[in-house]
């Protein structure tokens, strides 16, 4: 019999929503840009007719948290299982700007000073277990400003070790920082991949 904890279901239902609204919106806009029927249309226009016709009630837009988290799961859920022998051994307290880290708020007991790789990993386990939650400031909306969101609303990760309860670690880091830390870790398998192109 499945648990129930009713702020994570909730989280987890307002994200896979916003990833089916995004996704449906990015495919029918993709549809748009080369249908020549609606070629005077404006953006504004697209939207209105295309939330009549998808019946969604809510006024929202496709960036959401939906949108967000798609990007945040495959950035580092299938990159740490893809290049995680790439990652840095750096200590987060330690690591460069270019990392995202700068002065995160993070719990590790069993390693109080966590590496960039190690990191990484707890992050990854918080996200494969839906052991998130996020915290965007009252009166907060992305929809007038997205880049202020993306500094002030922070995602917590938590992971605990099923054979070990002392095990534990958070770490809660801001939208704008994961982005930073998922673009890096993404630019240097990059860089690897295409080294390992060059040489076949």
């Amino acid at each position: 019999m499945p648990t129930f904890d009713r702020d994570i279901d909730n989280i987890a239902m307002d994200i896979i929503s916003g990833s089916m609204y995004s996704l449906n919106f990015l495919r029918n806009i993709s549809v748009a840009i080369f249908d020549q029927r609606i070629k005077d249309m404006t953006v504004r226009e697209f939207y209105t007719e295309w939330l009549k016709k998808s019946k969604y009630t809510e006024h929202s837009v496709p960036y959401c948290l939906g949108s967000i988290f798609g990007y945040l799961y495959c950035g580092i859920l299938l990159s740490k299982e893809r290049w995680y022998d790439l990652l840095p051994e750096d200590c987060i307290k330690d690591a460069p700007a270019e990392w995202g880290l700068v002065g995160v708020n993070y719990n590790s007991p069993k390693k109080p000073d966590p590496s960039i790789k190690y990191t990484i990993r707890r992050m990854r386990n918080a996200l494969g277990h839906g052991n998130i939650s996020i915290n965007v400031p009252h009166g907060l909306d992305y929809r007038k400003d997205e880049f202020e969101f993306e500094k002030r609303t922070t995602v917590k990760f938590y992971d605990k070790d099923q054979r070990n309860s002392s095990d534990v670690f958070e770490i809660e880091i801001s939208i704008e920082g994961l982005s930073i830390l998922v673009k890096k870790f993404h630019g240097i398998a990059y860089l690897e991949i295409m080294k390992d192109i060059k040489r076949v």
